[in-house]
């Protein structure tokens, strides 16, 4: 039989060489009778009728041996015979699909989706529903961010009778509709999916959304109320709640987002948006309630900055709700944060005299005055009690605003003057003393935020005009005393006494010089804030929108302008804050302002004051007026920028907001530098190839550099490592491939929990460093508490188990005597000390030390 088969195949090739094709094909064919599985005879036949013309003959044997070809898994010679032969006419749609999946093997994505369409089609011309269906998951399965495809899934679905295929393809199909901003297309697509899983929870949770996207919530109240509460479903109890909220059923809300939260306290977000509804509507108790009971959890919690953030907003967006006023008020003494109790204190004043409280109006009053007797609104509050309060009470708040100014017609220490209607004319005596206690005063507060140079000037300034009020001052003694500087000739008779020793506290500037005004400490208070602020934001961009928006809303200006770069060049980089109802300006408007600044002399005090008269180009930006000063190179003294306020009205600027933008401007200039450099060390840093941190190398300049800032700016410093339990061990047990992918993997997760201005270092093969600037060592032991958490989640690949890690968390500790180099060497080695006593302990511990 086989010499039979061999004697065909060389007559074949002979037909062949004599191009007699149908003799040739008689004779493979005679091959197939007798081996139908002979593939040479199968291919050849296929190649023959193809150049005899006959293509449905030769489809059937290129279908033949694609069929076999797929069978024995040569999907490449397959998939180019089916390509080739077989495309071009019409197949039956088991073996388009059979080829499409093979085109989804390859990785020819659109290829694939484009095969299984058409034997979907043809599925379905056959009555073949369920291989149809088949075809249209797959290609949802391709192409999953189109919705079109699942829709086909679903109304298929919906044809065959499957309601749970069908209403998983019509929901994914509404979600992506959703996500694209189509709200009323996704629900028509939730509206089927509906109807055809009325009880199906997810279906009716995404159907309710979108109902409250679109403004309907009683809507989605009615779809999730036949639902059963679920203690684990916390987003569909969210859902309900937000529902019921924009509903107007508060007290319903109410009780399941209190329930929600009692479990997820991540976030407090639906509880404050439910207190600003009740806010709304006029409900101040209820509101109260709720922030009562979220203040108690979030500063448990140590999170009151991110509670105050919260309240701030809604005061901003409730500025007649009485109650909240007074909440904020109470919260603000109890925080002990005069300037927020303050301005509480005047939107509290206000609100009663609209309520007609006059008990409530005097005793925010009595506060008021309290902090700080000499705001110029105080006598415009007194006359708005005229008539309602006790005169007698009257009289004795006007006495207190009276024994807060020592003559009639003097400023305060920091230059904050009586109404002119009182004022007396003044000796020549006293107007001496007070510009003698005005230039100690600036010099004070430059001292004590590390404005060494300006500091001098203005005592250089006091020898000038008062020579030897040092032998009879002690308070301008001590001062000279703090500044390490004399004027030449109290220096030359000092070095003639005998020596004595005497050491001068930080306290000095506040206790042994004097009493603070309550504007100087006001201001003081804001310039700590600003400086915090600034220094917390990890780009320059950052620090200059921060210090523009605190600026222009403490001294309620119009318009706060930054512009860093050197004059006669256009700016680096601007920021600029707009009160509300201000329109932002243009940067050619800026521009065009610059010319004046740049020409712009500054007075005795550093600072200098424009005009429209004077400076047309303030007209372009809605201004009337305008106070500024020019940033300056604490290295270079060059001018590098300007801090400008302006106002649209005439406004008499007073020294003390000269002194206080000169004070924040310095700190401004050194946040942008200090930010610059840090991004600039990330970039030249060595980082680490596989985990993408920095590298060892970089371990120690980047510890000296915050170092020397946290010295500098006496802000605090941490350093937390993380090791791996048993690090060494686990790398020589699995090898050195998986145990890195495992450290990659971890890198990953926690780089998203560190702030971007933290610095994380590839410490060892097993451990990892993190830098963090400006934390105390409380909230340094909070990030590593979570490090660990987020690391539990980060399964090793070799058995998915959970490793156990610990944590060794240093706070910088700054002396008198320790420089940079000793803060981080006493640093590394407490810190090297801790993961020491971590190990010997047993591990999966946290030390500080």
């Amino acid at each position: 039989m086989g010499t039979d088969v061999n004697k065909h195949l060389e007559r074949a090739k002979k037909y062949l060489e004599k191009n007699k094709l149908q003799d040739a094909a008689e004779e493979y064919q005679a091959v197939l009778r007798e081996f139908p599985n002979n593939q040479e005879a199968v291919q050849a036949l296929g190649d023959l009728y193809t150049r005899l013309g006959d293509p449905v003959r030769a489809a059937e044997y290129h279908g033949m041996l694609f069929d076999r070809l797929t069978d024995s898994g040569d999907i490449t010679r397959a998939a180019a015979l089916y390509t080739r032969f077989l495309k071009s006419v019409q197949q039956s749609p088991e073996r388009m699909n059979r080829f499409a999946l093979l085109l989804q093997r390859q990785g020819k994505r659109e290829e694939a989706i484009e095969a299984y369409s058409a034997a979907g089609e043809e599925f379905l011309k056959q009555k073949d529903g369920g291989s149809a269906l088949g075809c249209w998951e797959k290609i949802a399965t391709l192409d999953p961010d189109n919705p079109a495809r699942h829709k086909k899934v679903g109304e298929v679905g919906e044809q065959l009778g499957k309601a749970d295929v069908a209403s998983r393809g019509l929901l994914r199909a509404g979600q992506l509709t959703l996500g694209a901003g189509d709200i009323d297309g996704s629900l028509e697509l939730f509206a089927r999916a509906h109807r055809l899983a009325p009880g199906d929870r997810s279906v009716a949770l995404l159907y309710a959304e979108a109902f409250l996207r679109k403004g309907l919530p009683q809507e989605a109240v009615k779809l999730l109320t036949p639902f059963p509460p679920a203690e684990s479903d916390a987003a569909f109890s969210t859902t309900l709640g937000t529902a019921l909220m924009q509903s107007g059923d508060l007290d319903r809300a109410r009780g399941i987002i209190e329930h929600v939260y009692k479990d997820h306290s991540d976030t407090f977000e639906k509880m404050f948006e439910l207190a600003d509804h009740y806010l709304k509507e006029g409900k101040g108790q209820p509101a109260t309630e709720i922030f009562s009971a979220v203040k108690d959890r979030m500063f448990a919690g140590k999170r009151q900055n991110e509670f105050t953030a919260y309240m701030d907003k809604l005061l901003e967006a409730n500025a007649t709700s009485m109650p909240l006023a007074e909440f904020c008020g109470r919260m603000y003494e109890e925080l002990n944060r005069e300037s927020k109790y303050f301005s509480v204190l005047t939107k509290l004043f206000d609100l009663y005299v609209a309520a007609n409280d006059v008990p409530g109006a005097c005793s925010a009053l009595d506060r008021i005055i309290d902090i700080d007797a000499y705001d110029p609104f105080n006598h415009e509050r007194m006359k708005a009690l005229e008539g309602k309060a006790d005169a007698a009470y009257l009289r004795g708040v006007g006495a207190r605003m009276g024994k807060m100014v020592t003559s009639p017609g003097t400023s305060t220490s920091f230059g904050q003057q009586v109404p002119e209607q009182t004022a007396a004319p003044q000796s020549e005596g006293q107007r001496a003393q007070q510009a003698l206690e005005d230039l100690i005063v600036q010099a004070e507060i430059f001292l004590q935020y590390s404005l060494h140079a300006k500091a001098v000037e203005r005592l250089q300034k006091i020898a000038e005009m008062f020579p030897g009020e040092e032998d009879t001052n002690q308070r301008l003694n001590n001062l000279y005393e703090l500044a390490n500087w004399r004027p030449p000739r109290s220096a030359a008779r000092k070095a003639a006494e005998v020596p004595r020793v005497e050491v001068v506290s930080a306290e000095a500037v506040t206790s042994s010089t004097g009493t603070y005004s309550a504007d100087t400490l006001r201001d003081l208070g804001k310039i700590s804030e600003i400086t915090r602020a600034v220094h917390r934001q990890s780009t320059p961009k950052a620090v200059l929108s921060t210090a523009v928006n605190e600026i222009g809303k403490y001294l309620k200006v119009g318009r706060c302008l930054a512009v860093v770069g050197p004059p006669g060049q256009p700016p680096q980089m601007a920021s600029e804050y707009c009160a509300p109802g201000v329109d932002p300006s243009g940067g050619a408007q800026i521009v065009k302002l610059l010319g004046p600044l740049a020409q712009a002399k500054p007075d005795d005090m550093g600072a200098f004051e424009l005009g429209v008269v004077g400076v047309p180009a303030l007209r372009d930006l809605s201004l009337e007026c305008a106070l500024g000063v020019q940033l300056t190179d604490r290295e270079t003294q060059a001018v590098s920028g300007f801090l400008v306020v302006g106002e649209a009205t005439a406004r008499r600027w007073k020294p003390n907001e000269s002194y206080f933008l000169q004070a924040v401007g310095d700190q401004v200039l050194i946040g942008v530098n200090h930010t610059k450099l840090r991004s600039l060390m990330r970039t030249l840093a060595v980082a680490d190839e596989k985990t993408g941190l920095l590298g060892r190398g970089s371990y120690q300049d980047c510890l000296l550099s915050e170092a020397n800032r946290s010295k500098s700016q006496s802000t605090p410093l941490s350093l937390v490592i993380l090791s791996v339990d048993k690090g060494m061990e686990l790398l020589r047990q699995h090898g050195e491939p998986q145990f890195d992918r495992h450290m990659e993997q971890l890198s990953r997760a926690l780089q998203a929990t560190v702030r971007q201005n933290d610095l994380a270092v590839k410490y060892t093969s097993w451990a990892l460093a993190f830098i963090l600037p400006d934390t105390k060592l409380a909230d340094a032991l909070q990030l590593a508490e979570k490090f660990r958490m987020v690391s539990a989640s980060v399964r090793p690949p070799w058995n998915q188990s959970e490793l156990s890690l610990s944590a060794s968390v240093v706070e910088a500790v700054s002396r008198p005597d320790y420089d940079a180099e000793d803060i981080i060497t006493d640093l590394i080695n407490r810190a090297e000390f801790g993961l020491e006593e971590a190990r010997k302990k047993g591990g999966n511990a946290v030390l500080s030390l």
